[in-house]
């Protein structure tokens, strides 16, 4: 027994021993791998002579006070109104008692920096440790500022940066253009400033971050074992290979952040680069001492990619996307707020800039109705003849039942809801890119169109037909999956959609493909053209709304050049259009919206996230008509319906004339509940409920507050207050009484 014991206790040691061999040898290769890159640097930037310690007034203007601290590399922005001095990082950083290792020079740094050697791997460095100690930096004050070349001596590369100011505000840049890279290892990504306003474990307050509608991470929330907040600005990148999916979550729909310390109040836009970017908060005692919210610049994605799949010889690897710095620079502006501003405040200044600097329109030319239907049109199915399958169009709305359903609706209920429609084109969900406009003969054809379009129009509803230009599920009009974007490895980027039970790729379906952004314009002008001939003045997209992607082809295209294809495509087609439809338009579609649907009215709801706010409605509401995602298709349809009155947006529905049981056995079993027959009571009942609401709805909102537990006031710009209350009991606050999961309008009418 002793000598099986034995046997067991060698074994065990045995394998600790072949572990720990394994365990240094990977440590050995990486750490031999970046000594190799470095060892073939052979630049050696000069030392910086010795600055005087202190601070320095750098720039000034009529509203702020720029110092710099030469020998530290720190900086203040005084506001000149309020007296409030902005830190780039905490005061007395180094005494920092929480952060330690590499958290203690990075909490005194202006940057850190994640870059990648020629094998995958990734390492970091922030500017205090790999510049201001080793003073391998420059500095000089020009242009309202200071620039300050950092110079990573031991990394071979050299980031340029700018801090000044511009009017009314604090800007930090990131010269992506002159980054110098003089080995083999690259810069992969930036992060600036991640301590700038960081308010301490003695500071109340709050961090504001662009989750869906918006969210608030309060100051010290004791959540610091939670994962902290990252998001990629407008959704990840498509291109990219995504194995699998488990959690379902929104995007960051806005280049913003807000900082609410004490008394004092920020708001950060990133004004250049917004496309490469990433959003991320963290809360005290997770690293340092310090509630900080701050953004990176990606200039290098990575992606894991399956070789040999589902053989002996299977293997994952890291792909890392070509270097993208071609553009001028990477520019976060920081708006310093009156004392006491809150979420509503920063919302209001962020729509001014889109307003003034992005053309986002000041009052919307639509009127918002009181409830949204959107109706599916005819949808590919699986069918059988004599035996032999096929696939068909299965018409779940046709012209004439939309026509016929919505005079009907008119009668007993106005003419108080806006339609739009999806699946129109020929092929129905899987058609071609449209390039123009076609009508599927199952639902009607042309002809059946055209009908159902002038009696809407007779009725005064407004109606949407709603195109994807993005995605492409069928080759024709001049593209294919050849036109479709290339992911890292330069092969055809494929999307699947997944399983809700694993997460995994349903690849039970076939994939579909993203077309590349250079073809957008030419796509959307072709559109737009073609429905000017046809009379169609009102027109739906989505995909070149809501999505962002980079083209891996030899000759690149960077998230920030979609971006740009994005926004040129959307100007031709919305001077076209008498009025355009975007769904779930993030903030680079905003000047581009007279109606917006699918708008979020939750966050992720983050572990580390506190409450939801409705920071997307006050910046895009009173400029766009807003709808909301269908009501009947989320859990609980009520707080659904009261969280749409509360955050001003319209409830919508997602619908279809025929009965859900065509659906049987077909892939388009999700839409399980969406049935006109079992919903018409309902909506005709809640149009008559939000007539309370009439001419409150699409007015622009300026203050959203929480009143009592479970009670929130929204407050429009005519003074008007709706109260809305979430508990199962009724509640009296300001004079008013709320029923319970119900609401209240208080004021103008």
């Amino acid at each position: 027994m002793k000598k099986k014991k034995w046997k067991i206790l060698v074994k065990c040691i045995v394998y600790l021993a072949v572990f720990a061999l394994f365990a240094g040898l990977v440590l050995f290769l990486n750490t031999a791998s970046q000594t190799a890159e470095e060892e073939e640097i052979t630049w050696t930037p000069e030392k910086t002579e010795a600055v005087q310690a202190g601070w320095q007034k750098a720039a000034e203007n009529e509203y702020l006070e720029l110092y710099f601290e030469p020998s530290l590399v720190q900086i203040i922005v005084k506001d000149k109104k309020t007296g409030t001095e902005w830190r780039s990082n905490p005061e007395n950083a180094a005494e920092d008692s929480i952060a330690f290792g590499q958290n203690k020079t990075l909490v005194q740094s202006l940057l850190d920096i994640n870059y990648v050697d020629d094998q995958s791997n990734y390492f970091t460095i922030n500017s205090y440790a790999g510049a201001v100690q080793e003073k391998t930096y420059a500095y000089e004050y020009r242009d309202n500022g200071v620039s300050v070349n950092f110079k990573f001596g031991k990394q071979g590369f050299e980031i340029p940066c700018f801090f000044g100011l511009q009017d009314d505000r604090f800007v930090a840049r990131v010269l992506g253009e002159k980054i110098q890279q003089h080995g083999k290892l690259q810069v992969a990504s930036v992060t600036l400033l991640p301590y700038f306003g960081a308010g301490s474990l003695e500071d109340t307050g709050y961090m504001v971050v662009p989750d869906g509608c918006g969210a608030l991470i309060y100051y010290n929330n004791q959540k610091q074992t939670y994962q902290s907040y990252s998001q990629k600005v407008y959704g990840r990148n498509l291109a990219l290979n995504l194995q699998n999916t488990t959690l379902v979550t929104q995007d960051a729909t806005m280049p913003i952040w807000g900082i609410r310390k004490n008394d004092d109040a920020l708001l950060a836009v990133i004004t250049e680069g917004e496309y490469q970017a990433e959003i991320r908060a963290e809360v005290a005692r997770k690293l340092t001492s310090n509630n900080a919210v701050y953004s990176d610049v990606l200039f290098i994605e990575s992606e894991n990619n399956t070789l040999l799949a589902n053989s002996d010889k299977e293997e994952t690897t890291i792909m890392v996307s070509p270097q993208h710095n071609r553009f001028p620079y990477y520019e976060v502006s920081y708006f310093f707020l009156e004392k006491g501003a809150g979420y509503s405040e920063m919302a209001a200044r962020y729509r001014q800039y889109l307003i003034e600097e992005k053309g986002m329109q000041a009052e919307t030319t639509q009127e918002q109705k009181r409830v949204g239907l959107t109706f599916l049109g005819g949808v590919v199915v699986r069918k059988t003849l004599l035996g032999v399958p096929y696939h068909a169009v299965e018409a779940l709305s046709t012209f004439s039942a939309v026509s016929q359903t919505a005079a009907a609706l008119e009668q007993t209920s106005g003419n108080s809801f806006q339609i739009s429609m999806y699946y129109t084109e020929k092929g129905g969900s899987k058609n071609k890119l449209p390039t123009k406009l076609t009508y599927d003969s199952a639902l009607g054809g042309g002809n059946g169109y055209r009908k159902m379009a002038e009696a809407l129009e007779r009725l005064g509803i407004p109606f949407y037909p709603v195109y994807n230009p993005v995605v492409i599920r069928k080759s024709g009009n001049g593209y294919s999956s050849v036109s479709g974007v290339r992911n890292v490895s330069r092969s055809a980027a494929a999307q699947y959609d997944y399983k809700l039970t694993t997460g995994s790729k349903d690849t039970d379906q076939n994939p579909y493909y993203l077309v590349s952004p250079k073809y957008m314009e030419d796509i959307l002008e072709s559109l737009s053209s073609d429905a000017r001939k046809k009379d169609v003045n009102r027109l739906g997209l989505t995909g070149i709304s809501d999505s962002v992607y980079a083209d891996y082809r030899s000759e690149s295209i960077s998230e920030n050049e979609t971006g740009q294809y994005w926004e040129n495509a959307l100007s031709t087609v919305s001077g076209s259009a008498d009025a355009l439809l975007l769904q779930g338009a993030y903030a680079y579609a905003f000047p581009y919206a007279d109606v917006i649907t699918e708008v979020p009215v939750y966050a992720s709801r983050f572990d580390v996230e506190d409450e939801s706010i409705p920071f997307y409605q006050m910046v895009a509401g009173g400029s766009a008509a807003l709808y909301s995602e269908p009501v009947n298709m989320s859990g609980n349809v009520r707080e659904m319906v009261l969280r749409s009155i509360e955050y001003g947006v319209s409830p919508t529905f997602l619908l279809m004339t025929e009965d859900a049981s065509i659906l049987q056995d077909t892939d388009y079993q999700k839409y399980y509940s969406v049935a006109y027959a079992s919903w018409r009571e309902f909506i005709q009942e809640l149009m008559e409920e939000l007539g309370a609401l009439d001419g409150v709805s699409g007015q622009r909102m300026t203050q959203h507050r929480k009143v009592h537990d479970q009670v929130y006031a929204t407050v429009y710009q005519d003074g008007t207050v709706v109260y809305v209350n979430y508990s199962d009991q009724a509640v009296t606050v300001e004079g008013v009484t709320v029923p319970a999961m119900g609401f209240v309008r208080k004021g103008a009418k």
